[in-house]
């Protein structure tokens, strides 16, 4: 089982710098533009945590269905997009992060 790393990152790299792009020419706002990533990680977040929780589940109480491989598939490939629009998150709220970090070592 492989995963699309390069694809996944390609996209959601495109996707990004196109949203960015919009704001950068006041096509939409700062506001809109950081919504919009936010619903994604949170999406991507609450997928890949469901599956995985599904997963343990699963292991726990013995069941072998044969969805599981796909499951496990799944799970990687919205992993790595949840790592890639954590990146993107990162970048967006940096400033915040920033001052975030300051204030805890004064």
């Amino acid at each position: 089982m492989s995963y699309d790393i390069i694809l996944i990152g390609t996209i959601s790299i495109i996707a990004y710098l196109f949203s960015y792009a919009l704001y950068s020419t006041n096509t939409i706002s700062r506001k809109l533009h950081q919504r919009v990533w936010n619903i994604i990680i949170l999406i991507s977040f609450l997928l890949t945590f469901g599956m995985a929780y599904l997963q343990t589940a699963l292991t726990e109480f013995a069941l072998n269905i044969p969805i599981v491989p796909d499951l496990i598939y799944w799970h990687g490939e919205i992993g790595i997009l949840f790592f890639f629009v954590l990146l993107f998150h990162l970048q967006i709220n940096w400033g915040s992060l920033k001052k975030l970090v300051y204030s805890i070592n004064e």
